[in-house]
């Protein structure tokens, strides 16, 4: 069947590959169903060419499903006939032709219940007291039988999100299951419940019987605090087929059938073709699994993987590479750097299923025993410090909304609270405000643990106005409801404290001084309130190119916002020519500011921002690729690019660079990192540890920025570890300017000791030339030798 044909032509060809589909279906011949999955595979493809998004949805969701069956070659149950029939009919409509046929199968059932329902079977003697109303404060819908076959009917009927069985009735478990998942489904549209098993003794023996029937959970000593906050934790971090899922590869095919596959188990997804677009996506979708093609056109994914990792808020979050990459050095580099796993393409439908849901379910149960050192029944939803501080600099930056407050919650008159309820249900009151906080829809972001009952959380919403009635609400709701028991509940008072968070922000440390300041006074006053905070006058202003670097740093870097020039290193007694130092800028198109953000403007920003190392990696990548097209054109290179000690510090830095050369295919001698002196010298033996390891990704380590010659700045000129120090002409610092030239070829004289090569920059005049031939210099450059430029051209100096 030839799919090349016009666009016109599509919708005929999508109406005569499903009436074939729908003649052979009843009989499920193999063969001609292989040959059947081909074509509509042929079809997808065309379809999306021609920009016939329906035709092409159609015709890929049909293909996703056909692989599977196809691959095993045997027959399809009457179940997946009805599907495929289903997807024939719905690719017909596509094509114009016939009205999709109204099946029960056509689409994955969607619950549309509002709370999640629980199913309690229990002898009638053996109700654990407040289960049932505890659980009802959580918003679950609970249904208490004591009788089996009423279980057993309800079961199947009502298709409860979990089944919670007394230890007395565990025999029953399984078939409470299996009549669940039948009621849910046909196929694989089937939903298994959570299943918790309450054993009030201590019997290995009864445990183990629970777990081989189907226990997701055994709670011992139960008690309806503890059930509800293990329930709550199984259902937020074990559910099953609501994972967020970022595809990122620029095969837009394959990106499109990774989605249809996930979505049609029920998962979330959000195409990047682009690195970049992809880690613009991090903050807003909020992925639970990255899929990571190896190789993109902007970036490598293992480099990718390393940017991700760098977020608090994705060390959890797996990530999957996928290529046709053949290369197991590869394969292991990318696993080291960040993978979770490695899926080789072409991908099956089943691998992927299997690899994602897997890789989502253990990142979700990791993260419920991440918290209370490990305990099982951490709360989900609770992040740590890291984490907040992020998220507070990413609505800084406008990333979760237009208006966001940060808000502190006291609980008021904690010792009067702890001499009632003493030492160990005070800890049990701390760990249910926390789980009522991750549960509460005002609290998107998490919770932070600031104190036992002091808790901060990011309250984002669509305006000011909405965020003082959000706080007020979240904290009437929470003072209003009944604390630990049902029979005898504690009533608790609370005080809030919010304060919006925009780029005109102070620091987080101060806004949290600012912020337990006003719950104290508020609580001094007897506690009860929500106190709203003014964003405090900072009396500070930034000149038009700082505003405007701030602006740009909140977005990915490209070729368009950001400048890349090269300065030639003239030799002097050097013998390679083709050494360059580079230099960034930022620049912004069609902005009315003239000229370039210099380093010196823009660095400090991306510092407060925590964006830092991310823009030295990018950095370092964007010189990676002009070296090698200068190799390829020139031969030998090599280039010095001044990178922040931050990124000397990350754990990580040493396997990305290597990882980074290598996918740039350019040996580690053409790069040097340039550090500043000033920044190494607050711990002068950390940072020759740092500047050693450094040494095993291959590349070159220069110095630069002496401005004296006190004892740690010759001690770091002298270390083993660099290749290059480089030296300033004239002082960069005035006040040292008379004893400078003294200094100056003590530096020299040190350096040259210790063999290492020495370049002078801010050479702006020839008449000093001779005088550093003198000196036995290796290189110099300045005004007076060379200019910037965008490209790499090597000069030299021809001396009379």
């Amino acid at each position: 069947m030839n799919h090349a044909g016009s666009t016109v032509e599509l919708p005929a060809l999508a109406q005569d590959l499903a009436q074939r589909a729908l003649r052979v279906i009843p009989d499920w011949p193999v063969m001609e169903m292989a040959h059947l999955y081909e074509e509509t595979d042929a079809l997808a493809s065309c379809a999306d060419q021609q920009g016939q998004s329906a035709i092409a949805d159609a015709a890929v969701e049909m293909t996703v499903y056909l692989s599977s069956l196809v691959e095993t070659g045997g027959q399809a149950s009457p179940a997946q006939r009805d599907r495929v029939t289903a997807l024939a009919h719905a690719l017909a409509a596509a094509g114009g032709q016939i009205a999709a046929a109204p099946t029960a199968s056509a689409a994955p059932k969607t619950d549309q219940r509002k709370f999640p329902v629980v199913l309690y079977v229990r002898p009638d003697e053996r109700e654990l007291a407040g289960l049932s109303q505890q659980l009802g404060h959580e918003r679950f819908v609970v249904q208490s039988i004591a009788d089996a076959n009423r279980a057993l009917a309800e079961a199947r009927n009502r298709t409860p999100d979990a089944v919670i069985v007394d230890i007395a009735m565990v025999a029953l478990l399984p078939r409470l299951l299996d009549s669940a998942e039948r009621g849910s489904g046909s196929g694989s549209e089937r939903r298994r419940p959570l299943a918790l098993v309450l054993n009030d003794g201590g019997d290995v023996r009864q445990r183990l019987f629970a777990e081989r029937a189907g226990a997701d959970a055994v709670i011992e000593g139960a008690s309806a605090e503890k059930v509800v906050q293990r329930l709550t934790a199984l259902v937020v971090s074990q559910h099953r087929d609501d994972a967020r899922v970022l595809i990122v590869d620029d095969d837009r095919d394959m990106a499109m059938f990774c989605e249809s596959v996930l979505r049609y188990k029920g998962m979330t997804t959000h195409i990047a073709v682009t690195a970049q677009a992809a880690l613009a996506a991090l903050a807003e979708f909020r992925p639970d699994l990255v899929l990571l093609d190896l190789y993109l056109p902007d970036m490598n994914g293992i480099e990718v993987a390393q940017l991700i990792r760098e977020r608090p808020d994705m060390t959890l979050v797996p990530i999957i590479f996928m290529s046709g990459e053949d290369d197991l050095d590869k394969r292991f580099d990318a696993i080291r750097m960040g993978g979770d796993d490695f899926l080789e393409k072409p991908i099956k439908p089943r691998h992927l299923i299997a690899s994602v849901s897997s890789r989502v379910g253990r990142s979700r149960l990791l993260a419920a025993t991440t918290f209370n050192g490990g305990h099982p029944l951490a709360t989900p939803g609770r992040v740590d410090r890291a984490t907040l501080v992020h998220e507070v600099e990413c609505a800084r930056r406008g990333e979760l909304g237009e208006c966001v407050g940060l808000g502190l919650l006291a609980v008021d008159d904690v010792p009067k609270l702890a001499r009632r309820l003493g030492f160990i249900r005070t800890g049990d009151l701390s760990q249910a405000i926390v789980a009522a906080l991750a549960l509460d829809p005002s609290c998107q972001a998490g919770v932070c643990v600031l104190g036992e009952f002091t808790f901060l959380l990011l309250l984002p919403v669509s305006s000011e106005g909405l965020l003082k009635i959000a706080g007020d609400h979240l904290r009437k709701r929470l003072q209003s409801r009944g604390w630990l028991s049902s029979e005898s509940p504690v009533e608790v008072s609370f005080t809030l404290a919010v304060e919006r968070i925009d780029e005109s922000s102070v620091a987080i440390d101060d806004v949290l001084l600012r912020l337990s300041a006003e719950a104290q006074s508020a609580q001094e006053q007897g506690g009860g309130q929500t106190q709203w905070l003014a964003a405090p006058v900072t009396g500070t202003s930034e000149v038009p190119e700082q505003k405007l670097a701030r602006a740009l740093l909140r977005h990915p870097l490209t070729d368009a916002t950001t400048r890349i020039e090269f300065r030639s290193l003239v030799p002097m007694r050097g013998r390679h020519a083709g050494q360059f130092l580079a230099q960034l800028s930022l620049v912004a198109p069609r902005s009315h500011l003239a000229g370039a953000i210099s380093a010196k403007q823009f660095v400090p920003i991306a510092r407060e921002l925590n964006m830092l190392k991310k823009l030295d990696h990018w950095w370092i990548d964007a010189v990676c690729k002009r070296i090698a097209v200068q190799i390829a054109k020139h031969g030998e290179t090599r280039v010095l690019v001044p990178i922040s000690v931050d990124s000397l510090a990350e754990p990580a830095f040493v396997d990305w660079l290597v990882a980074e050369l290598k996918a740039r295919a350019i040996d580690a001698d053409s790069l040097a990192l340039m550090f500043s002196v000033q920044s190494l010298l607050d711990d002068v033996p950390r940072a020759s540890r740092l500047l050693e390891q450094l040494q095993f990704s291959g590349t070159r380590i220069c110095l630069t920025g002496f401005t004296s010659c006190e004892h740690d700045q010759l001690r770091l000129a002298r270390l083993a570890s660099t290749y290059a120090n480089v030296i300033s002409l004239s002082a960069i610092d005035p006040v040292h300017s008379e004893r400078w030239p003294e200094w100056r070829r003590k530096l020299i004289a040190e350096s040259l000791r210790y063999g290492k090569i020495v370049v002078i920059e801010r050479v702006d005049s020839a008449n000093h030339l001779g005088e550093l031939l003198k000196d036995n210099v290796h290189y110099v450059f300045g005004d007076a030798v060379g200019a910037f430029s965008a490209e790499m051209i090597a000069s030299e100096i021809h001396l009379g």
